[in-house]
């Protein structure tokens, strides 16, 4: 059976500002996957490709129910987590975009937007929502699912400092948060408060590997 060439596309991409080619007369080190904001099975990515393995022995280990992104950019650290919980069946995953015609829907832009709804359509476990996660809608709907699965919050929206000290109070004794962007965004002065007042503690390992491997991930735990 030949397939249908009208089918493919070059919008995928195909903005101006995309780095493309970008290694067809240089050779990739591995200082070139260090830098952050990649492209990842052909979309947009705010983090390095470090950030992938990261993620999945720290999913691994934590074995969490419940997975909440606030900000999904371009979207494909979503799609990850998505086919995660989809591929497992063991954890349920929302990602939180307030501006999705940006990014997250804009092809050119290498937005995995089409692609994650596709894979919600098909799976109950993976969900997306274009709301203000600041919003009373937000906060209950994550503050609803919290409280009966164990929980990992990763914190990568607009606004991660009042992000974090919004939604860590809610995390139960288990529960996890990370953020990106950890010393440039936000640092331990915007969150010292929160982390007193609420007993979290830095996870010594995974926070080291994530320095390691130049992530800028700070992952936090509720003890």
């Amino acid at each position: 059976m030949k397939y249908d060439k009208s089918l493919l596309t070059d919008i995928h991409g195909s903005g101006p500002g995309q780095n493309t080619g970008a290694y067809s007369s240089k050779v990739l080190t591995l200082e070139d996957t260090l830098k952050i904001n990649q492209r990842y099975m052909g979309g947009g990515m705010s983090q390095n490709y470090f950030a992938i393995p990261w993620f999945e022995y720290y999913l691994d280990v934590n074995r969490f129910e419940y997975i909440v992104e606030f900000g999904s950019q371009k979207g494909c650290l979503s799609t990850y987590f998505a086919n995660f919980a989809g591929i497992t069946e063991r954890v349920f995953f929302d990602t939180f975009e307030l501006y999705p015609e940006e990014c997250w829907f804009n092809r050119p832009e290498e937005g995995c937007g089409h692609w994650f709804e596709k894979l919600a359509n098909i799976s109950p476990h993976i969900n997306s929502f274009y709301i203000d996660v600041f919003e009373e809608e937000a906060i209950s709907h994550v503050q609803g699912n919290i409280e009966q699965f164990k929980t990992f919050i990763f914190c990568d929206g607009g606004d991660k400092v009042k992000e974090f000290n919004n939604y860590a109070p809610l995390l139960k004794s288990g529960d996890c948060i990370a953020v990106h962007d950890w010393g440039h965004e936000i640092d331990t002065h915007n969150i010292q408060e929160t982390l007193d007042s609420y007993n979290l503690e830095v996870d010594p390992l995974f926070a080291e590997s994530a320095s390691k491997t130049g992530t800028l991930i700070m992952p936090f735990r509720k003890v």
